[in-house]
């Protein structure tokens, strides 16, 4: 029999910080997938983040995600009622990784996370946030709710490559587990087992 062991909803009080905060992120067994939101002020400058704590409510209808409201992708969502979730694949990982570098530390409005990362902007169809053309799918989006740092978004428009969608094309999605260091892709398609 496998032996059961409870885990601590705390960090241990030794750990503060960044200690503490990648305790809970290495003691998260749950998959999560990697997305970038792409947002515009009001001004209309553009703005890109990286999550993770991110989650269906309603494939293709509803989405959801937490955000800190110290970022500028909050206070945008917030202000234009506007947001796009693109989906990155394992080749453009370094472009990604990027835009989370540049916004670990909130950096100033002007800052263009999509182009310093390497990325291509390009119009969306129903919303003024751009799509990133690198990734392979785009999920348009209007803030419904917010609840303290949590977004919900329903889905407007959505834009896929057409050679991901017909199963031709080889790019991996990526998820996030329970290392802070490492991360991991989607690959492998099965069919359902047969239950009676």
């Amino acid at each position: 029999m496998v032996k059961k062991i409870p885990l601590p909803l705390q960090a241990p009080k030794s750990l503060l910080g960044e200690e503490a905060e990648n305790w809970y992120r290495e003691k998260n067994f749950i998959i999560r997938p990697v997305v970038l939101i792409t947002t515009v002020s009001r001004e209309g400058k553009q703005n890109a983040s990286v999550k993770t704590n991110f989650m269906t409510v309603s494939s293709m209808k509803s989405y959801a995600f937490y955000c800190s409201p110290e970022h500028h992708t909050y206070r945008n969502i917030l202000e234009t009622g506007e947001f796009v979730v693109n989906v990155p694949t394992e080749d453009i990982i370094g472009k990604v990784l990027k835009v989370a570098k540049i916004t670990v530390n909130p950096s100033p409005p002007s800052v263009n996370e999509i182009e310093r990362a390497g990325l291509t902007p390009i119009p969306s169809e129903e919303v003024r946030p751009p799509r990133i053309e690198e990734c392979v799918a785009h999920y348009e989006c209007l803030l419904e709710w917010h609840k303290e740092a949590l977004i919900f978004g329903k889905v407007v428009a959505v834009s896929v490559d057409k050679s991901f969608l017909e199963g031709v094309d080889t790019r991996k999605l990526l998820v996030i587990g329970a290392e802070t260091d490492s991360y991991r892709t989607v690959g492998e398609k099965k069919k359902w087992p047969k239950v009676s």
